[in-house]
């Protein structure tokens, strides 16, 4: 009698251990992630590969010819790269607190749906996920409101995230108990005190989760002083420097230049100057994420509305 093909599949992983459907996943996804994962490790081996080496191409898995950090000294040794990278630290860090703190606090309150006006307050704010007002009317605000061509144009009109304040907002509505909130008020906490000693804390794999993303979000931008700022190449974030020296001639020819005037004995070629910079816009956010790991994976999940 002819063996059904789930005991059959049954009787292989009896005897072997495993089945060939096993295999297949599991030659699937390190193929996968090695097609991921060999572009951004070739890009990082070619940033430190001698150009003589490097213009042989081929695979490369390991630096040929020794490590070369010529190509990060040129870059670093310039002015306008250096100030874009502390423009961009500070930025993230001041945008994603600012954002956090606010986005947070709004979401909790507008989750207390029993308080008069706060499912208006919710329309209006998620009625703006769907519509804005447009470029001008965006400009002259910031016109108006002394924000153009300057700093915090880049930071404070990013403290409200709306895409992020629907899962707060979900969160906070379905996934905090109700009892913790109800035993603090009974012990005469206020509602602030509620949600920084109480909800907060346990809030805090999705606020790790969130607070990666919108730390993301600013890192990348360049949006914004592209559109408002511009003409100040003392306020460019170091996103706007890798976008110019990807497409801009004009850049690069500062970062060769730069390095030719401190030492070397030749310009350092475009393409070797590119990977370099291209791993120090992802180095930082990369560095981050060992230590909000914990949180990331349970936080990911979290905010979804729950039966």
């Amino acid at each position: 009698m002819k063996k059904a093909p789930t005991e059959y599949r049954r009787t292989m992983l009896q005897r072997y251990g495993f089945n060939f459907y096993d295999v297949f996943v599991l030659v699937f996804c390190v193929l996968f992630a090695l097609v991921c994962i060999y572009p951004m490790w070739y890009v990082a081996v070619a940033s430190v590969t001698p150009y003589s080496e490097f213009i042989k191409g081929g695979l490369m898995l390991w630096p040929r010819g020794g490590l070369d950090l010529q190509y990060y000294e040129a870059i670093f040794n310039t002015k306008s790269t250096l100030n874009s990278m502390w423009i961009s630290v500070s930025k993230t860090v001041i945008g994603t607190v600012l954002s956090v703190i606010v986005t947070a606090t709004m979401a909790y309150g507008v989750s207390k749906t029993q308080v008069k006006g706060m499912k208006l307050i919710n329309l209006l704010v998620v009625f703006n996920l769907f519509f804005s007002g447009g470029l001008i009317p965006q400009y002259m605000l910031y016109q108006d409101l002394g924000l153009l061509r300057s700093y915090w144009v880049m930071v404070i009109p990013g403290a409200l995230n709306i895409t992020y304040f629907i899962i707060m907002r979900n969160y906070y509505s379905f996934s905090v108990p109700h009892a913790l909130e109800e035993a603090a008020q009974i012990d005469g906490c206020t509602e602030v005190g509620v949600f920084f000693r109480i909800v907060t804390p346990v809030s805090k794999a999705m606020i790790a989760a969130i607070s990666l993303f919108i730390a993301v979000l600013n890192w990348n931008d360049y949006y914004s002083y592209m559109m408002f700022i511009s003409n100040k190449t003392e306020l460019q974030p170091y996103a706007w420097v890798l976008h110019r020296m990807l497409t801009d001639q004009t850049m690069m020819n500062q970062v060769r230049n730069g390095a030719v005037s401190m030492g070397m004995a030749t310009p350092p070629p475009p393409m070797a100057l590119r990977m370099a910079c291209i791993i120090c816009a992802m180095l930082p956010i990369m560095c981050v994420y060992p230590f909000l790991q914990k949180h990331f994976t349970k936080g990911i999940t979290l905010g979804a509305v729950k039966e």
